[in-house]
């Protein structure tokens, strides 16, 4: 069978692509003119398709035009060459550009999104995966949780695939005390590190009374992968420190060409030991270690991770001084960009692999309740945190109607396990 000649191949493919029914063929090939015509016209649309933020259609246009003027080259070598080749030229470098803003909205239509959530002092960071996967690392302290969970339940997480829960202080691992009872968690990650508070034992029962979910020890080298996102942790080793900070896991992901430290509260002296291992720490985002305490983020640390931008977690006018001057001048020598939930809030870091962008949903917002006539005078609980409010405290507002527990007095309510708020 005769081949057709490819300029009328290129033509029955625009028809077919474009849904457009196929007119009966006539007696004659098209003249190149109206060839050179029809493919400016697809070019036309594709410019006007581009500025409109349509690079999905621009590519389309771009593409025929490119291959109708090949076409022309190769089938029609005599038709005006010159007047061809310019068009050419000229589609060539458009048709890029639409693909690059092409690639570039589907990159960032479903991102790589990391919140650094606004927990008071404490710490707690989402990471949302383009694959679809969560990982939660440290839940903030006790009184935090309402506004934890709901900013988990606002951000759409319906499950956890791996909640790591770095060391066993109160800051860090309270708030998750209401997160294991809410959402379905597929893996604990825990330092293993054992600790004699409340919190840490009502933390270690809450894992086990989870058969569905897996426990595992965090350790040096261990590598969780999600799609494209891989999670290596940095520490702790085999031998855990005596200082409960110093146990903190480590854990750096990466995400194309972008990285992310996340360093608990761990101190210099794990820090050194981190970098004796010789597992790879640079990062384009360092989580400054323990609130930004001079007891952790040495300079040698600093210099081999060289991040471009800084995350603090900590409260507003905390008591412990958090961030120290002596890491903000650190950080602020290096020319790092310096973000801190006690001031901007929440920050919610995107990434398509190549770049970072920053949102900032703002400042934690806690719910508050109404409280019943009838409990107007008693004694209000809170079965999570254990804390109890009197009838003038305002805070009893606060307490989740699914967590309350009414007591006609404090005595009351201390006889059952609970302790008087300090607030």
């Amino acid at each position: 069978m005769k081949r057709l000649p490819g300029k009328i191949r290129f033509w029955l493919s625009v028809f077919l692509i474009l849904g457009v029914a196929i007119p009966a063929a006539p007696a004659g090939s098209p003249e190149p003119a109206d060839l050179y015509r029809q493919a400016y016209d697809h070019f036309r649309r594709a410019e006007r398709d581009l500025q409109g933020g349509e690079p999905a259609a621009a590519v389309a246009g771009f593409r025929s035009a490119l291959e109708a003027w090949e076409s022309l080259r190769a089938d029609s070598p005599d038709w005006n060459p010159a007047a061809v080749e310019i068009r050419i030229k000229q589609a060539d470098p458009r048709l890029r550009e639409a693909e690059a803003r092409l690639a570039d909205r589907e990159a960032w239509s479903n991102p790589l999104r990391i919140h650094f959530i606004d927990v008071g002092q404490g710490d707690s960071t989402l990471v949302q995966c383009p694959d679809g996967s969560t990982i939660l690392i440290d839940g903030g302290p006790m009184d935090a949780y309402p506004q934890l969970v709901g900013y988990l339940k606002e951000a759409g997480v319906e499950k956890i695939d791996l909640l790591i829960a770095t060391h066993p202080d109160g800051d860090h691992i309270g708030g998750l005390l209401k997160v294991l009872e809410t959402f379905p968690i597929v893996t604990v990650v825990d330092s293993g590190k054992e600790h004699t508070t409340l919190t840490y034992q009502r933390y270690m029962e809450a894992v086990k009374g989870l058969p569905d979910t897996g426990f595992k020890l965090g350790r040096a080298g261990d590598r969780y992968v999600f799609g494209g996102v891989d999670l290596l942790i940095i520490h702790p080793g085999a031998n855990l420190p005596s200082n409960n900070n110093d146990s903190s896991i480590v854990a750096r992901l990466t995400y194309g060409d972008v990285g992310f430290l996340f360093t608990g509260d761990a101190e210099e002296k794990a820090e050194a030991e981190m970098l004796s291992r010789g597992l790879p720490v640079r990062s384009s985002v360092l989580k400054v270690g323990h609130h930004g305490s001079k007891s952790s983020t040495s300079t040698r640390f600093l210099s081999a991770v060289s991040p471009q931008s800084a995350v603090i977690s900590c409260g507003e006018s905390n008591r412990w001084g958090h961030p120290t001057q002596e890491v903000m001048r650190s950080l602020k020598q290096r020319k790092i960009e310096i973000y801190r939930t006690d001031l901007q809030g929440t920050i919610l870091m995107l990434s398509d692999g190549k770049e970072i962008r920053l949102e900032f949903p703002g400042k934690a917002v806690y719910p508050e309740y109404p409280v019943p006539e009838e409990s107007a005078r008693m004694v209000i609980a809170n079965r999570v945190s254990l804390i109890y409010y009197p009838p003038e405290s305002p805070y009893r507002s606060r307490v989740p109607p699914e967590d309350r527990v009414s007591f006609k007095t404090g005595a009351e309510a201390e006889a059952a396990g609970y302790f008087k708020s300090w607030h």
